[in-house]
This record gives C-alpha cells, structure tokens and sequence, in this order.
C-alpha cells in the first residue's frame, strides 16, 4: 500500500534529479529522527526572529488567522501538524513563520518543515513559501560558514523570504537578494545545491550533503 504522506513529502521538497523521477511513483522513506532548530544561538537560523504565541499572533491580526487556517488545511489533510502554539516574527512583524513537522506509523518522523507568510503593503497576508527539512538544513550551513559576517550584517535578511510575492518554486527573494535551493533525493546520498545572492551577484554558494539518511524506492501505480 502506498503511503501517502510519505508521497506528499516528496512533493513538498524542491528536488531535482533524473535518477529518482519515475512518473509519480517515488516513494522516500527518510528517517530525520532527530532533525530539529539547534537551540544553541550561535548556530540557531531563526536567532533574529522573535518567538510569538499563536494567542498573540492572531489576537489583533485576524488576516493573518484567516491567511494561516486557509493555508494548513492541505497540509493537515497529509499528515502535517503544527510543531507548538508559535510562530516566528521578524523585527518588524511583516514575516511570521510557523514550524510543522510529518510523522508516520512506520518511520516516525519524515520532515520539519517552516511555513513562511509575509504582509504586504496593502496590509494583506500572502502565503510566501514552505521550506523543508532539507532547505532548513542547508540555511543552516550557510548561517555557520557565513557567520564570520554575522557582526556586520543581519544573515536573515539573506537566508530567510522576503514579505513579498515568491513566483520561483526553486528560489525566493529576501531583503537583500534571493536564495535558490535544489534537493536531489538519491538512495546514497541527498544533497542540497544552495545559492545566495546579493542583488545579482553570487555572494555564496554550495552543495549541501544532508546528514538524514534516505532510503527511495519505486514502484508502479
């Protein structure tokens, strides 16, 4: 029997690669057992952003409620449930993310993933984008080898969406450029190719190795 959550984790991750499309039948069955946000702050992708109950969150901003329970509803229906009762804010409150993670019978959990919603200059919420286990995974590299530039620059102004419209599915804009990211799933190793840009220069870029086993198999529907 085909495991739907675990198809609909697939869909959700950015991935590219010949070798693991099989017209819809991949199945991945990825064991991030322990794939969380470090609380160490040094190493902490989301150090800039404010922790917000939801209580706060929604309380004076009923768009961003209706925005928000619009958005899970496709989530919820595969599995997807929501990591607390909190999302993330920028400094000036026009980004909030909220954290979900996957979990199924037979592999625990699968995915960590961070809705991401910004607010226009109509005062509108827009869902911007969600980033997956495995795009959380390569921020976080780039934070660490960018960090040598953490005392003259904010980071999350160029790892993080900015509180516009995203058309790209493989890439975002951020405050200061854009970032790309491209997962190939393999069954030796999965990687993550990272580009950061500033404006349209390439500030950096990398081919993450993800730390997560993944074990992909196919089969015809």
């Amino acid at each position: 029997m085909i495991d739907l959550k675990r198809r609909n984790f697939i869909k959700n991750v950015g991935f590219v690669g010949a070798s693991t499309l099989f017209c819809g039948s991949l199945v991945a069955q990825n064991t991030l057992e322990n794939f969380s946000i470090p609380e160490n702050q040094e190493k902490n992708i989301l150090s800039k952003f404010s922790k917000v109950t939801f209580f706060d969150a929604f309380l004076l901003d009923q768009s961003l409620a209706d925005c928000y329970k619009k958005s899970i509803a496709s989530w919820e229906k595969t599995g997807y449930t929501a990591s607390g009762n909190f999302c993330y804010s920028s400094s000036d409150g026009l980004l909030k993310m909220f954290p979900m993670h996957l979990h199924t019978e037979t592999t625990g959990k699968v995915d960590d993933v961070l809705l991401c919603f910004g607010k226009n200059s109509k005062g509108e919420w827009k869902s911007l984008r969600s980033l997956s286990g495995f795009d959380l995974e390569a921020i976080t590299v780039a934070m660490s080898d960018l960090n040598i530039y953490s005392n003259d620059v904010n980071l999350s102004h160029y790892l993080f969406p900015a509180p516009s419209q995203q058309l790209n599915p493989y890439s975002f804009d951020t405050r200061k450029g854009s970032v790309s990211l491209q997962t190939v799933l393999n069954s030796e190793q999965t990687t993550t190719k990272i580009i950061i840009k500033e404006g349209n220069n390439i500030v950096y870029q990398k081919e993450v190795i993800s730390q997560h086993s993944l074990v992909v198999s196919s089969f015809f529907v």
